[in-house]
């Protein structure tokens, strides 16, 4: 094969400002952004081809020199797509259609391997897949479904662009298995479907960078959806439906193996996933040990890693009882497991160093390790498909039935469960985590629900991610409670009830259980979303006494009035600011009230403004005589300039608002005069902002800045720190015990900026809290009394930074300094990763009301 090429000194591709900002990379430009959705529906490009094979010609890209993993030496991206083509030309074992394309365009593509297939035949597996989800037990008593299914196994590869060496293991795989002897791979080819994504991550791989060309991590990016990359797994998961799911990484020192210690992710029918789970991993195990690879490092008495063959690679479960855990849905593999497939996150041994010729030889280990760990998966599939794939079925039937989530108890007795039983001689107390299922979540449609944007944001979420959503054809109750006819009803009884509830549910506070986390510890979009959900009864009552309807999208919420009168738009949510920012766009004069809502004029280009913006961002416009003008204060908004510190979160967080105009701003650019704040209407601070004594221009520039009375807002201590910095408003910010995280009860004020659509609960990584406040502090929110913490895990080791430290204290505050700057400073992640979209209208809110004003809509 003629993957590998070398080439010294290769450099990482530069990839302009006028392109892209990659990373946290000091902007040169202002950035020009379009407010982009929130839920993203499941992509035309992941449906399979009709009949195998299926050999449409690759479209290639140049050569490109800078690819970071040459000097790896490993095949460069530019090469995937025709070594792809060469052997389509060969084989009609092999298919590949292109699923995506990165954050940067390039193509994203599956492989499929399997003998050939005519369009009747195929047919007949997709109605077999789709059996298996939609009647899992009419799918476990079809005869022909059980010979003749072809078992369905994935590998991912390259979800870290700097992870090189899954994508080179799965091409030699690949190889073999199109060109081989026909009697080497026929059995397998018969009896299964393979598929590969090659490189999940072609943008990292070429930039010799763990994340994405945007700065996220694709492999925590599962349930919130923000790179394209990890969508595209998302889409690709239910539409293969696969029966075992490896994950390709590195790099740990020695192989690392997953399943994964405690805590483990309350949702998951543990009993049928761990001991597959874990029996594939020892059999990988085996097989990596008796290669006895050179060069290979295997698992040393004192958990280090050495290059003596002692007989064992890292598995966690077994070597890794706390901080390697599968809590969260965050990572690829605890996604796919939803759907009922055994997953196994891979960790490649031998890292990055600064010698080219020991990357070479480390990468070259590498690929002949992960070569027998996909050899040995896909045997290990061969050996037990039967059960696996009954055990899939078994998990969607519970599904279906709503039948309680199995509890595994503690210390069980190995010999009174199933073969492989090894797990169970491990399994302890620390490792029962199970959660109680509801009969339903309702979604309110009335005027209780306190966003119907964001409410249609979460059932076309719940949706991509293969959900289960209705409506509500009548009126009904639940728990005594009136629900409207139209509100959407998230029924238990379904396939992927695990997935709903890892969606929907509070989760659980595992401060007490586990020392610390590896990742976050909260997640719940019902909770952090900004739409009300309420979870009704218990999985085993009967169905809710309405007839339901299921729904592929959220109806639509947009309309406005006939023409001729003033137009008025409650911000309750993210679509409002994505319509104030579209509005402002197109010149039209906003202004706002001081309950948050906004309101246009009556003329005709204000009406069209409005009615594209309904349209586009279903938001609902209401008709006014516009008296409110004359007799309440308002403030016009003004089309605003931001400037930021911080990382992608901000960058993309404004940009999903549809703040078009932004730039990065650092301490370096701001000193150096690269940057500059002459013609910026706002500053928003996500991460420290301070200067030294050398950097006096820089701080020149800010304090010049706010001297003409421009506002500030910001987030955590960093912008309690600019604050005291400049005299905005004095504050002492403390932090929580370091890596709590997870969800907060908060309190807004009475009357405060927050109050006119508030929300109960917020994401905090860690919580920051002040105190110590200036005269001209004003308080807006806090942490609730009592026990303000919902869900996640909060340390507590470090005396003044626990929960009960931060009960009842300051987590949003206000503050107008002399020089008439407004400041708000942000105690919550409100944007951490984008996950918590319930806390962009708040940031948006925020900036509005800091920021500089605009035009008023003249009073009639």
């Amino acid at each position: 094969m003629s993957f590998q090429r070398l080439l010294a000194g290769a450099s990482v591709a530069a990839v302009t400002a006028a392109t892209l900002v990659v990373g946290a990379a000091p902007a040169t430009a202002l950035e020009r952004l379009a407010a982009s959705p929130i839920a993203t529906p499941i992509s035309t490009l992941v449906v399979p081809p009709s009949s195998y094979p299926s050999q449409p010609l690759l479209p290639t890209v140049p050569d490109d020199p800078t690819d970071a993993s040459i000097a790896r030496g490993v095949t460069p991206y530019d090469e995937i797509a025709p070594f792809l083509n060469t052997l389509m030309a060969q084989s009609d074992r092999i298919s590949a259609q292109v699923v995506g394309q990165s954050t940067l365009g390039r193509d994203i593509h599956l492989v499929t391997l399997t003998a050939k297939e005519t369009k009747a035949q195929t047919a007949k597996q997709t109605a077999w897949r789709e059996l298996i989800k939609s009647d899992p037990a009419a799918a476990a008593k079809n005869t022909p479904l059980q010979n003749q299914y072809k078992v369905p196994v994935w590998f991912n590869s390259n979800i870290h662009g700097n992870e090189w060496e899954g994508t080179d293991a799965v091409l030699n795989y690949i190889e073999h298995l199109a060109t081989a002897p026909w009697p080497e791979v026929r059995d397998v080819l018969q009896d299964y479907r393979l598929y590969f994504t090659v490189t999940n991550n072609p943008d990292g791989r070429a930039l010799g960078q763990r994340a994405n060309a945007d700065g996220f991590d694709i492999n925590r990016d599962m349930i919130t959806g923000a790179t394209p990359e990890s969508r595209i797994i998302r889409d690709l998961s239910s539409v293969i439906q696969p029966t075992f799911f490896v994950d390709l990484h590195g790099y740990t020192s020695v192989l690392q193996v997953e399943p994964c210690g405690p805590p483990h992710g309350e949702n998951y029918e543990y009993d049928l996933f761990l001991p597959h789970a874990y029996a594939a991993a020892l059999e990988i195990e085996q097989a990596v040990v008796g290669a006895n690879i050179p060069g290979n490092t295997y698992l040393a008495d004192n958990g280090s890693a050495t290059l003596e063959n002692t007989g064992k690679i890292k598995i966690p479960y077994r070597d890794i009882r706390a901080g390697w855990d599968d809590w969260p849905p965050i990572f690829t593999p605890q996604y796919v497991a939803y759907q009922g497939a055994i997953t196994n996150t891979v960790e490649l041994p031998l890292g990055r160093t600064n010698n080219q010729a020991t990357n070479q030889a480390n990468a070259k280990v590498n690929i002949e390790v992960a070569g027998v760990v996909i050899e040995t998966a896909v045997d290990y599939v061969a050996e037990n498909s039967d059960v696996l794939l009954g055990n899939q079925i078994e998990i969607f039937r519970r599904g279906v039935a709503g039948e309680p989530l199995v509890t595994v108890p503690a210390d069980i007795d190995p010999a009174s469960v199933p073969e492989p039983n090894q797990w169970a001689e491990i399994w302890d107390e620390t490792d029962v985590y199970t959660a109680e299922l509801p009969r339903a979540y309702v979604i309110p449609v009335d005027g209780s629900q306190r966003s119907a944007t964001d409410a249609a944001t979460l059932v076309d979420q719940l949706i991509a991610n293969g959900v289960e959503v209705s409506r509500a054809t009548t009126a009904f109750a639940a728990d005594g409670v009136e629900y409207a006819e139209g509100s959407y009803v998230v029924d238990m009884h379904q396939p992927l009830r695990g997935m709903a509830n890892v969606l929907l549910a509070d989760g659980s506070d595992i401060s007490e259980r586990v020392p610390d986390m590896y990742d976050i510890s909260a997640w719940s979009l019902a909770l952090l979303w900004g739409a009300d959900v309420v979870a009704v009864g218990s999985t085993t009552d009967p169905a809710l006494d309405v007839e339901l309807v299921r729904v592929a999208e959220a109806a639509p919420t947009g309309s406005v009035p006939a023409a001729g009168s003033y137009l008025e738009l409650a911000t309750s949510g993210v679509a409002e600011y994505q319509t104030v920012n579209a509005l402002l766009d197109d010149g039209v004069a906003v202004s706002a009230f001081d309950d948050g809502s906004v309101i246009i004029g009556d003329d005709s280009t204000s009406y069209a403004a409005a009615t594209a913006a309904a349209d586009e961002f279903g938001v609902t416009f209401t008709a006014s005589d516009g008296s409110r003008l004359a007799t309440e204060e308002s403030t016009g908004l003004d089309e605003l300039r931001v400037a930021y510190s911080g990382s992608q979160d901000e960058r993309v967080t404004l940009g999903k608002l549809g703040f078009d105009d932004i730039v990065q701003v650092t301490t370096a650019n701001l000193t150096s005069g690269q940057v500059q704040l002459d013609d910026v209407d706002v500053l928003w601070v996500g991460a420290n902002l301070a200067f030294n004594a050398s950097q006096a221009a820089g701080r020149t520039e800010v304090a010049d800045y706010l001297a003409t009375g421009k506002g500030v807002a910001g987030k955590g201590t960093a912008i309690a720190a600019f604050s005291n910095a400049f005299g905005l408003v004095t504050s002492t910010a403390t932090q929580g015990t370091s890596g709590s995280n997870g969800i907060v009860s908060v309190t807004d004020a009475d009357g405060g900026l927050l109050s006119t659509y508030p929300q109960e609960n917020a994401f905090v990584y860690p919580a920051v809290w002040y105190s110590g406040l200036g005269a001209n502090a004003v308080v807006e929110q806090t942490y609730a009394t009592g026990d303000p913490f919902v869900s996640g895990h909060w340390a507590s080791t470090q005396a003044g930074r626990t929960i009960a430290d931060a009960a009842g204290q300051a987590s949003v505050v206000s503050a107008e300094s002399a020089a008439g700057s407004k400041v708000l400073m942000f105690g919550t992640s409100l944007n951490f990763r984008t996950h918590p979209v319930g806390g962009f209208s708040q940031l948006a809110r925020g900036l509005f009301w800091a920021g500089t004003e605009g035009a008023e809509v003249p009073a009639p």
